[in-house]
């Protein structure tokens, strides 16, 4: 017998409702004939030895003492006293449904102490993902229009749009061929902080992978007991039944986007692990000896090194080949391992960002902040972008972070006073050096002749 013919029980109690207003023996009968049928069928979803020993089979109990109680103070109003007993046989067979279903059951989640719940739900996880981990799980990007993909990320990572334009290119090709033994594809992107490299890689996970992205930061790698990490400790060791943190989250994830950020900075003994992932898809956990599979994932590599003389290559050479062999070279010069190098499908050198890319930027922040506060920006002195893209330049080292915090520190406290003030639109203005903030109606009354 299936588990939908459990529906049967509800049949008998709804015509018990149909004889509640003639007769409660009726009723007795009809609930005594459902509890009945399914003990007989021994279906799951009727809980009725957990019920009938329970303090919940006291609900029904007082909505049908209450409703017969109601028709006897009512039994002279006539229509009423039968829309009255309907009502409130309805609510008792209801209440008395929901119990024989386990829907006002608690749970096993609910009877674990709070604290140990979210610990329990991913340890449960953690089994499935443990059991699917092998073959993993491929990546379809079939239904995706790579033209509204590129163009959806160009917008959002200014300045590089032709290596956009290339890693699409790449990732599409690479996902038709479905190889169950490699990744999606193993890319490296290089060049100075702050040209968009982290970026791309979440632009991808969002517009490919519907935001689903591990980032690993290898800086949090540095020495040899990263690895333990990656693929856990050894069997008999403390926390070996945890298992290695990557291999669970390839599993639990499926498919998406593999940030390694900042590669060069982990240990050679991290290095090692990664290098099968690269080759071939695969990872083997050290504490259980299972193998998890990452044949849905788009690999990213992100790295600094040489970033001076790799912005060189990108921005004068102008053959892919010749400039994909002078990246690799000051690669390798700068200690790279070529043993990561030659596990790579492709590598992509990042540009500087050209002073109207960092106009833009700062542009997108000063809006940003400004929805933030809860204002709308309608108009910014050039001054001030000028300023800030020229503070830029002097702090290029430190990447665009360095440009957001310079815009914050602009504008923002401007922008919350006028919101306090009671304005909505602003106008961003320099006056002899300093910047204000104003309402923007005021701002086009002082410019105008």
């Amino acid at each position: 017998m299936k588990l939908e013919d459990a529906r049967w029980p509800r049949i008998l109690l709804g015509l018990a409702l149909v004889a509640w207003v003639v007769s409660v023996p009726v009723v007795f009968a009809a609930v005594v004939a459902a509890v009945a049928l399914a003990r007989w069928k021994r279906w799951p979803q009727v809980r009725v030895k957990h019920y009938f020993t329970s303090w919940k089979c006291v609900l029904p109990a007082i909505a049908a003492l209450g409703g017969m109680g109601i028709d006897w103070l009512l039994s002279g109003l006539g229509v009423w006293m039968a829309i009255e007993g309907a009502a409130i046989a309805a609510a008792s067979l209801v209440v008395l449904v929901f119990i024989f279903e386990g829907k006002l059951m608690k749970n096993i989640f609910e009877l674990v102490p709070e604290d140990e719940q979210d610990m329990l739900a991913t340890q449960l996880d953690d089994l499935d993902a443990a059991t699917k981990g092998a073959e993993g799980q491929a990546a379809d990007l079939s239904a995706l229009d790579p033209a509204a993909v590129t163009r959806n990320i160009e917008a959002r990572v200014i300045g590089q749009d032709p290596i956009v334009e290339a890693v699409l290119q790449t990732t599409f090709r690479r996902a038709r061929l479905s190889n169950q033994h490699k990744p999606v594809a193993t890319m490296l992107f290089v060049g100075a902080t702050g040209a968009g490299k982290t970026e791309l890689s979440k632009a991808l996970a969002a517009e490919l992978f519907a935001g689903r992205l591990i980032r690993i930061d290898c800086n949090e790698l540095a020495d040899a007991s990263g690895v333990t990490r990656l693929i856990g400790v050894p069997p008999g060791y403390q926390g070996a039944e945890q298992g290695g943190k990557l291999c669970r989250d390839l599993a639990r994830t499926g498919s998406g986007v593999l940030l390694l950020d900042e590669i060069e900075k982990a240990d050679p003994a991290v290095l090692k692990v990664l290098m099968g992932l690269l080759d071939e898809a695969r990872l083997t956990e050290q504490s259980t000896g299972r193998t998890y599979s990452a044949r849905g994932f788009l690999i990213v590599l992100t790295s600094n090194a040489a970033a001076a003389e790799i912005a060189k290559v990108a921005q004068v050479e102008p053959d892919p080949v010749l400039r994909e062999t002078k990246v690799k070279d000051a690669l390798r010069d700068s200690g790279f391992l070529p043993e990561i190098v030659g596990r790579l499908d492709a590598i992509f050198p990042f540009s500087p960002l050209a002073s109207r890319d960092v106009a833009r930027i700062v542009e997108r922040f000063l809006l940003k902040f400004a929805g933030d506060v809860g204002v709308t920006l309608e108009s910014c002195d050039s001054a001030l972008l000028l300023d800030l893209v020229t503070r830029s330049k002097k702090t290029a080292a430190y990447g665009i972070r360095e440009v957001v915090r310079s815009v914050e520190n602009a504008v923002v406290d401007g922008l919350i006073d006028l919101k306090d003030r009671g304005y909505t639109r602003a106008a961003i203005n320099v006056r002899d050096g300093r910047v204000s903030v104003e309402p923007a109606t005021a701002a086009a009354v002082a410019r105008a002749p």
